[in-house]
């Protein structure tokens, strides 16, 4: 390479050309040899190189020489074992809460050390039996067994959620390190040795009362949950899982009531499990060293499972679309503890559709006909002849096109309610262009049909129409609410979004105001439209009074808020709107943002008639007819009573006059998503104790 003079090197450019120099002094070493100044060595200057971040080279740090070496034939009490059968438990759960194989199932040593613990591969002789209390058995019958069913528990696990529903390395860790999981083994194999093993406790008289009544508690709990997974993966809608799931429940109740307690210090059980062992493991993710959760919270875990799984068979049995939005939404808006693992979220899709049946009996058709009836209370076959009928284009109604866009987009949507939060929003996101292009279409629709001839006519095609726009809203009004449950919006974007969300919901309620007065008073669609009707006006006149208040205290620098805008919006943007000569409804405004902002700075009156207004229509949605909720209308009652506790938290600590407004500090609102996931709480005061 030339030197070119106009570059200005580091240093200068006053250089000498010394290769020769070193090559003289070269001359007499020979291949691989080393010239080192007197007390510097090899090892020096290796170690002048820092390894940087230890996660990443965790499997170089040394182990622990400090603990005596496990030895996976160590006798132990029955007591011990119980105890390492439960914490095996918690290894499981912490990986169903997102943590890897290495961190959690790969630290129970004895997962490394099935062969050695095979009574028909231990040599003859290598036993000790003289001590009666520690019978060899406990190893290699008992503990053997609860290990194959850890291990066959976890194989049935990573099988569904490999099913892509939920995200690996997102939402769940596959990496399974080379590690077996028992893949080969039938379950039918693995539960006879749980039978086997049961037997030898009940036979016995090597283990004595409760510790032979405890260890086969927890070897039948464990068959349970073999068979629920195997079950849940092979036949998601069986008519026995409620009887297994109950039964699960059942052994889990028996099992919490009396627990083992905490061996020694200097107990050999306690080497059964070494957190710091995974890093000698080949891993292609940083890892760091977990301590598993107690024994208490892995039992709540479990009966969360089981409880979910429970909520799962009830939905797979539900036909309606509806109900299904319901469901979702609550446990997306205000999730039961313990209640949204991976694998719960990952079943619930399947159950919902597996990639040919819907519900796994329903043609793909269903979604579509639900749809209609359940929003419109109409078939979707009137709809379909009610075009044809009427047609006046000159190719074919698009009615193909139609099916086709809606039922992929109704599917997507249920199942991406059970998608983590960050995710179901950019889902969100990223369908909102679909639904203005179906809107697009069924204006199209609209344009070529023959007028009604009826004196009082009942257009459904543009209702259909006014109910895609309906949903289109319902999901824009979820993008941005979801913001503040991820905690995603500074103060000045915040007072953005309350604003918007006022503005969408008026355009929602625009809707169901146009589509109720074409049904039955007593039809679950209209029921569910007026239930809506109530709660959107709640969540408008909230969102607007927090909008009133947080405008006034806030200063903006304009910007820095539009740059924030366009990014924080930037679905609304896209180039793809461009190709559509039809405008987008319900699309975000910083034009008449600012122009709000500078009215309610002019305006002087201020009150909380908008908080009055949410608490009375709360108040009487709790005694409204739950439309679509079906089993889950309770659920929805206590998210609306939790809104109403937010309502008059607010009411009771916000100021009521102009006056007070301009002396009252704003930083005392405090969004906290464990009370509420879209509204705040006044920081220094008690909320309202829920009813």
């Amino acid at each position: 390479m030339e030197y070119d003079p106009l570059v200005d090197l580091p240093g200068g450019d006053n250089f000498h050309d010394v290769t020769a120099l070193f090559e003289d002094a070269a001359e007499d070493m020979h291949p691989g040899a080393l010239v080192l100044t007197d007390g510097f060595t090899l090892m020096d200057a290796m170690s002048s190189f820092e390894i940087g971040e230890p996660r990443f080279d965790s499997g170089l740090a040394l182990l622990d020489k400090s603990k005596p070496s496990f030895n996976p034939l160590t006798p132990l009490t029955p007591e011990e074992v119980c105890w390492i059968i439960d914490r095996s438990f918690s290894c499981e759960m912490e990986w169903h809460s997102g943590y890897t194989f290495s961190q959690t199932i790969y630290s129970f040593l004895y997962v490394h050390s099935l062969k050695e613990i095979d009574p028909d591969l231990i040599p003859g002789g290598s036993l000790s039996r003289s001590d009666n209390l520690r019978p060899p058995e406990l190893i290699t019958v008992v503990l053997r067994a609860a290990l194959l069913g850890l291990l066959k528990c976890c194989d049935l696990s990573w099988r569904e959620l490999n099913k892509g529903n939920v995200y690996d390395a997102e939402d769940w860790q596959s990496e399974k390190c080379d590690v077996p999981l028992s893949e080969a083994i039938p379950v039918k194999h693995i539960c006879k040795v749980v039978d086997e093993a049961c037997r030898w406790l009940e036979t016995s008289a090597k283990v004595q009362q409760p510790w032979k009544s405890m260890l086969m508690n927890r070897l039948m709990f464990r068959k349970s949950l073999i068979v629920l997974f195997e079950t849940q993966l092979s036949q998601p809608h069986s008519g026995l899982l409620p009887t297994m799931i109950n039964l699960s429940l059942q052994l889990l109740h028996s099992i919490t009531t009396v627990t083992p307690s905490e061996p020694a210090p200097d107990s050999p059980a306690r080497l059964a499990f070494d957190p710091q062992f995974p890093r000698v493991i080949v891993s292609y993710i940083p890892l760091h060293v977990i301590q598993l959760p107690d024994q208490a919270h892995t039992w709540a875990l479990l009966e969360g499972l089981l409880t979910s799984l429970k909520n799962v068979n009830d939905l797979a049995n539900t036909a309606e679309l509806t109900t299904w939005e319901v469901a979702g939404s609550l446990q997306l808006w205000c999730p039961r503890p313990h209640s949204r693992f991976p694998y719960v979220r990952s079943i619930t899709q399947s159950a919902f559709w597996d990639g040919v049946l819907v519900l796994n009996k329903f043609a793909l058709k269903h979604v579509v006909d639900q749809f209609f009836r359940e929003t419109l209370n109409i078939s979707y076959d009137g709809f379909t002849q009610n075009i044809i009928t009427r047609w006046q284009g000159p190719a074919p109604p698009p009615l193909g096109q139609i099916e086709r866009t809606m039922t992929q987009m109704l599917i997507a949507n249920i199942k991406s309610l059970w998608y983590n939060p960050s995710r179901r929003r950019r889902f969100c996101a990223k369908s909102l262009f679909d639904w203005h292009e179906l809107f697009v279409v069924l204006m199209d629709v609209c344009t070529h049909l023959a007028p009604l001839q009826d004196q009082k006519p009942i257009d459904h095609i543009h209702r259909a129409r006014v109910a895609v726009l309906m949903y289109r809203l319902s999901v824009i009004r979820e993008v941005v609410l979801s913001g503040f449950q991820l905690s995603l919006y500074t103060n000045e974007e915040r007072v953005f979004a309350y604003w918007y969300v006022v503005q969408v919901l008026e355009m929602h309620l625009s809707c169901i105001d146009q589509l109720m007065p074409g049904m039955s008073s007593d039809s679950n669609a209209y029921f569910e439209l007026s239930y809506q009707l109530q709660f959107l006006t709640a969540l408008q006149s909230l969102s607007m009074t927090v909008f009133a208040i947080t405008v006034k205290q806030i200063t903006f620098s304009w910007r820095r808020t539009r740059f924030n805008f366009l990014r924080r919006y930037k679905w609304a943007f896209t180039p793809e709107y461009e190709d559509i000569d039809l405008q987008p409804l319900g699309h975000p405004s910083f034009t008449k943002f600012a122009a709000a902002y500078e009215s309610m700075q002019k305006d002087k009156q201020f009150s909380l008639d908008g908080i009055t207004l949410a608490i009375e229509v709360l108040s009487c949605l709790l005694t409204s007819p739950s439309g679509w909720a079906g089993r889950w209308s309770e659920e929805r009652k206590k998210f609306v009573q939790k809104l109403l506790d937010v309502s008059i938290d607010l009411q009771r600590q916000l100021p009521s006059t102009e006056q007070a407004l301009t002396t009252w500090d704003v930083k005392t609102l405090k969004w906290d998503t464990d009370f509420h996931p879209w509204f705040p709480i006044i920081s220094g005061f008690p909320p309202v104790p829920p009813r």
